[in-house]
């Protein structure tokens, strides 16, 4: 901070601030401090006043020859007596030295007797006898009425301020005081001078508290006035600065936790990049999958896919082909994240191509069938033939394992080509889970795989096999996320449970994967999924 802030800063006691209001309760603590102080002090200086000019007084008394005598000050009235008149001379030329006596004297009263009288000498030093001031009286009377008298007092009247002692021997029956009377325009000049003392210290007082109470809050509020500045920034989104340290007290500590947080919302910053970024992958990959399905007559197709992420290896697809059959794929890409969707979109991509154009398929590894348990052929399908199509399945594991063979990235994918007009069924099943053509509440076919999965290396034969789906079949087929899913307690959901459900009577295949999916999701509850789950269902309706 420069200089010029400083001077401002140290003048503006009005504005809110930490530094202005520690400095404010300094200078509030200071003054309280100063004034108590005084307060003690003065009074202090009073009571030592008082008790030392009370103790060198009956000194002097006890040193008087007539001290030793019973009531020796009222039986001398009217008479001279020396010792006490030097006495008088004594204290009148030592007070003088600090302050003027208008009048020094006896104040006595005779035991049994309210009526106090006044003692004085004349010019010859004979002592005389006058009743007193009635406000002194008073004052003498309430101090006596007191449990503990005190050995003198301080009183004032209209115009004098007057020190009484307590001069009564342990003989006397009467009670003595002597008065020390000072004019009270002499007092009170002695009290202005004292005044100005009193104010100059109060002054240097309050500019020093004032410089010690602004100098203290800066140190402490410079940390918070740091922190509070980088916090502004923070709740603008900017998380490029941290809060310096100054300490290990609970300023620093205060420092320390800002600079965590801000390290945890830099985290949380990158987390929702990454979320966001995965939002678009999602809403991209779902792009990939069919928007419609292939409204096909006397055929129900119904699909099922719940990503366990925000991106999914799994995925279906059902589209048309050129010669009118229809391609249907499930699949799951291994791994799981954003590198097994980006798989999941070239795998998706390859077959559609490749199936679509199937001329470019052709070739010696793709074109054996198994005709009957047993017996495989070995033929060259037309580009139009089924069987053709099927080759999308070799050309996509070709691609993948020469391009993509590092990575090694694979899937399990069952491919078939369907002819809604015959129901005759081609595919390939590439490590995937069985298919089930289920009829009757039974299981009519199992359609297990026909070669490995897709991808692991190039040249690999994918054996081609083909089915009758009759009217009232129900061909399902899912991924491992279905039969793998865990309960809360761990349980496994199994295949047999998913059998148990897919064999119970069913009206269309929309019902069935809804009563599977229904089942599924109340058994897996409130534990965390760890895959996708994706089914696809294709019914012929009955005659």
């Amino acid at each position: 901070m420069k200089s010029a802030e400083h001077v401002k800063s140290y003048c503006r006691f009005w504005k809110p601030s930490v530094a202005r209001r520690v400095t404010f309760y300094f200078f509030i603590f200071g003054l309280v401090v100063f004034f108590i102080t005084s307060m003690l002090y003065m009074g202090g200086t009073r009571k030592h006043f008082i008790r030392s000019t009370s103790q060198l007084i009956n000194h002097q008394f006890s040193l008087m020859d007539s001290a030793q005598m019973p009531d020796f000050l009222w039986q001398g009235i009217g008479k001279p007596n020396p010792e006490l008149d030097q006495l008088f001379q004594i204290l009148t030329n030592l007070s003088a030295s600090f302050y003027i006596v208008s009048d020094i004297a006896i104040y006595a009263r005779e035991a049994g007797d309210s009526l106090w009288y006044r003692m004085f000498f004349d010019d010859n030093k004979v002592l005389h006898l006058n009743p007193a001031q009635s406000s002194f009286s008073q004052k003498l009377d309430r101090n006596l009425e007191r449990h503990f008298v005190k050995p003198g007092l301080l009183a004032r009247s209209t115009d004098e301020h007057a020190l009484f002692v307590n001069v009564t021997g342990e003989n006397d029956l009467n009670t003595y005081f002597l008065k020390i009377g000072i004019d009270s325009e002499n007092f009170a000049g002695i009290m202005k001078r004292e005044a100005k003392w009193i104010v100059l210290i109060f002054i240097i007082a309050l500019v020093l508290s004032r410089f010690l109470g602004y100098y203290f809050a800066r140190k402490i509020a410079r940390p918070i006035e740091n922190l509070s500045e980088i916090s502004a920034n923070v709740a603008k989104g900017d998380l490029n600065h941290l809060a310096p340290v100054y300490s290990g007290d609970e300023i620093g500590e205060l420092s320390t936790n800002f600079n965590k947080m801000v390290e945890g919302l830099r985290e949380w910053e990158s987390v929702k990049k990454i979320e966001f970024e995965l939002e678009k992958g999602r809403e991209i990959q779902r792009e990939f999958l069919p928007s419609q399905i292939p409204n096909l007559p006397n055929w129900d197709i119904a699909t099922c896919f719940f990503p366990a992420g925000q991106v999914s290896g799994d995925f279906y697809d059902v589209f048309m082909l050129p010669d009118g059959n229809v391609g249907l794929v499930i699949a799951d890409v291994c791994d799981k994240g954003v590198g097994s969707a980006l798989y999941m979109a070239l795998f998706r991509s390859l077959i559609r191509v490749f199936a679509e154009q199937a001329i470019h398929c052709s070739g010696p590894n793709l074109t054996q069938i198994q005709s009957a348990p047993g017996n495989i052929e070995t033929v060259s399908p037309p580009a139009n033939d089924p069987l053709a199509r099927l080759g999308a399945v070799a050309s996509t594991n070709n691609y993948i394992a020469h391009i993509h063979g590092r990575e090694c990235m694979f899937a399990t994918l069952f491919f078939g080509v369907l002819n809604p007009s015959t129901g005759t069924l081609s595919y390939v099943n590439g490590g995937h889970e069985p298919l089930y053509v289920i009829n009757a509440g039974s299981i009519k076919d199992r359609l297990k795989p026909t070669g490995p999965a897709v991808g692991l290396m190039p040249d690999i034969v994918f054996k081609t096999q083909e089915i009758q789906l009759e009217p009232g079949d129900l061909l399902v087929g899912y991924t491992d996320g279905v039969i793998d899913a865990r309960s809360p307690e761990d349980e496994i959901y199994t295949r047999a449970r998913l059998q148990s459900l897919l064999t119970q009577p069913f009206k269309s295949a929309s019902e069935t994967l809804e009563r599977v999916k229904t089942n599924l999701f109340a058994f897996i509850d409130i534990a965390a999924r760890g895959d996708d789950v994706t089914m696809l269902a294709v019914q012929r309706a009955a005659v």
